[in-house]
């Protein structure tokens, strides 16, 4: 089954398939949920797109990460392409 990505995958999802996905999203707010220690609470509930809202990223650095993301499953989809 192919990987797909939605603005409504899980933030744990991501970080648990798609290890690259920690550096991506490290800058723009994953820092901040592993120093107040609330990570393991917020991830299995929140959502790409809900990260995005909750640390208030201007569009222009959303697409930026959503790319970047994309890239990720995208390398990952063609490694278990048969």
């Amino acid at each position: 089954m192919k990987p797909k990505l939605t603005h409504n995958t899980l933030l744990q999802e991501l970080l648990e398939k798609y290890e690259e996905t920690f550096d991506i999203l490290f800058p723009y707010g994953l820092n901040k949920l592993i120093e107040d220690d609330i990570l393991e609470i917020v991830a299995p509930r929140l959502t790409l797109e809900g990260f995005f809202r909750l640390f208030n990223l201007p569009d222009e650095e959303r697409d930026k990460v959503w790319k970047e993301i994309n890239k990720v499953v995208k390398k990952y989809a063609s490694m278990y392409e048969i």
